[in-house]
Formats: structure tokens, sequence, C-alpha cells
């Protein structure tokens, strides 16, 4: 494995549970998150929950695009989605298959060819690579949000 996509992996895992160079995780930020305070906003903003949808939305569009897949299947949640059922066992639910898509995104981008980060993902505008490094940046952002969130809303 090249040391470029372990990098990209790692950043992400840190992100999720790790030492990032923000100080803050969303495993640890999220865990004094109950569903109640996730399904709050700042004025029009999205919720906390909506984002964390969010982040799982994105993830799994990068992991098909890796895949050469269709970005959009059957069954998926629609980006920032929100359940109609938002009772704690659910946000629990949420919670966990953010886990779940954080450790399947870095296991993917582990395995992913090396020679391929710079070719334009087939019916994208942009290469691998803008994708793979985005997400770290995408996913920070989105932490931001909801830490901020939790702070003021």
């Amino acid at each position: 494995m090249s040391l470029l996509l372990e990098h990209l992996a790692l950043s992400l895992e840190n992100l999720y549970n790790g030492a990032p160079w923000i100080d803050v995780t969303f495993q640890e930020h999220l865990s004094r998150i109950d569903a109640q305070q996730a399904v709050k906003s700042f004025g029009e903003s999205n919720n906390t929950w909506e984002i964390v949808n969010h982040v799982i939305f994105w993830h799994q569009r990068v992991q098909r695009y890796m895949h050469n897949e269709a970005p959009e299947q059957d069954g998926d949640l629609p980006d920032f989605y929100m359940p109609e059922n938002h009772g704690e066992e659910n946000w629990e639910a949420t919670k966990h298959r953010l886990a779940h898509s954080f450790e399947l995104m870095a296991a993917t981008i582990r395995k992913f060819p090396e020679k391929e980060l710079f070719d334009t993902f087939p019916g994208t505008e942009h290469r691998a690579i803008y994708y793979i490094q985005g997400l770290a940046e995408h996913d920070a952002y989105h932490l931001g949000q909801i830490v901020l969130l939790h702070k003021y809303a």
C-alpha cells in the first residue's frame, strides 16, 4: 500500500476516533449528543442527525465511484435524510452506521490502486484524489457544524 493512500485513510480514521489536527472527533463529540439534541437546529440549518446522514451519504457515494458503480441505487437514503422516528434507539443506530461508514471508507481507500488516483471517475468531472482527499475536508467541515450546533442550538 502506498504512503499516500495510508495517509488518506488515516486522515478519515482520525476524524472519526483518532487524533486529528483539529483536536475533535465525531465519536467523541457525538457520544455526548442524545436523540433530542440531534434534532435541534439553529435557524435554517440542518440538524446534527441530518448532517450525520449527509456524511454517510457521501462516504457511500465515493465508495461507489471507487468501485465503478452507480452512485445512487434503489433503497438508498436521500442526502440529509431525517427519519420519522427520532427515538434514542434510532439515533444510536445512525451513529453505528456512521462508525461503519468510516471503517468501510478507510478500508476501501487502502485497497484502491494508487495508479488510479489521478484518473477521472467515470460519470464525474473529477479525479479520484479529488473525492478521496475531499472526504477528509468535507467531514471536518461538517464536524465543525455539529460542534457549533451542539453548543448553540
